[in-house]
């Protein structure tokens, strides 16, 4: 029960104050300890306090993949990774006035000379998976058929040099969280002949070409709804394009559905769909990442939401 303290989309107090309720209806599940969130703890500060077994914290969330490959708990904690709905994604810019972004050959070129290996290992440390598109494998509405654009970069060169852009430099917009995954975009794309200039301000300068965005899945079973509509959808809160008439169609289609196993095959199509067409830089699925005392058991939620339901005091 909240004790004090308050935590809203728009307001979040230095602390928040959990008590047990002790009268849950479920004497089985009766939550035995209190849990305060440190919102104004400095994050460095909290991952060397969880290192250092202090007993000040237990869990530090989001941690970045250099974070958690720097980190070093010995005995006291331990990095978790948890493999979680995420995409991390490039936007193409088809908005901006002369946009290259348009030619569906330019975007299959770009697609064509990312190493996603590279980034998986050296980008974030490791800490994701390669994806064909927006969708894990093995996940709701994954096609077992669809496979990751392969590694090409003779031909994404050639369909760059095609394409009048060979030498051109490009702008690309990240967070400083990515900056690993940024550094194997940027030597990629040198081979094909674009060179990158990264911008890693929490602004949006006028004419950007590309975009990296980390966004998730929150839903049981309704990726469409919740990620590819954000990024082609026409109220998308990411999409850089005109409205994509063939996308809009489908996802109408989808909300017609109301029978899961046909919804599922139109999860699979739209995956197809922008898939085919190279909507964006497909990349891979980032792990969320946390740093956890030993003297919790943490179980964390693959929507990426910080619950503790499952979670108990060792």
């Amino acid at each position: 029960m909240l004790a004090d303290g308050i935590s809203t989309l728009d307001t979040r107090s230095p602390q928040v104050v959990l008590e047990p309720n002790l009268t849950y209806w479920n004497p089985e599940r009766t939550p035995k300890a209190r849990i305060i969130y440190e919102n104004a703890i400095p994050k460095e500060e909290a991952i060397k306090s969880v290192a250092a077994g202090d007993g000040k914290v237990d869990v530090v969330t989001d941690l970045t993949p250099a974070e958690a490959h720097a980190f070093q708990g010995g005995s006291n904690a331990a990095i978790l990774a948890q493999p979680g709905k995420t995409v991390l994604a490039g936007v193409f810019n088809e908005n901006k006035p002369n946009s290259p972004w348009t030619s569906l050959e330019v975007r299959r070129a770009l697609n064509m000379a990312i190493d996603r290996d590279a980034v998986v290992q050296q980008g974030v440390h490791g800490y994701g998976i390669v994806m064909p598109a927006f969708i894990q494998p093995g996940r709701y509405g994954a096609d077992p058929a669809l496979q990751p654009y392969k590694l090409d970069t003779a031909a994404a060169a050639a369909a760059i040099e095609q394409a009048g852009l060979k030498g051109r430099e490009i702008l690309l917009l990240a967070a400083p969280d990515w900056e690993g995954v940024v550094e194997v975009i940027t030597a990629n794309l040198a081979k094909v002949g674009l060179k990158v200039k990264a911008d890693y301000s929490k602004t949006e300068p006028e004419g950007w070409d590309i975009k990296l965005v980390w966004h998730f899945d929150w839903s049981p079973q309704y990726p469409v709804g919740v990620v590819h509509r954000e990024f082609f959808g026409a109220n998308g809160t990411h999409r850089a394009m005109p409205e994509d008439p063939q996308f809009d169609a489908l996802y109408a289609k989808l909300l017609r559905t109301p029978h899961q196993p046909a919804q599922e095959e139109i999860v699979r199509e739209v995956e197809r769909y922008v898939h085919g067409q190279a909507r964006a830089l497909f990349l891979i699925s980032p792990s969320t990442l946390f740093a956890v005392s030993n003297r919790v058991s943490f179980v964390a939620y693959d929507t990426c939401m910080s619950e503790l339901a499952e979670t108990s005091v060792r």
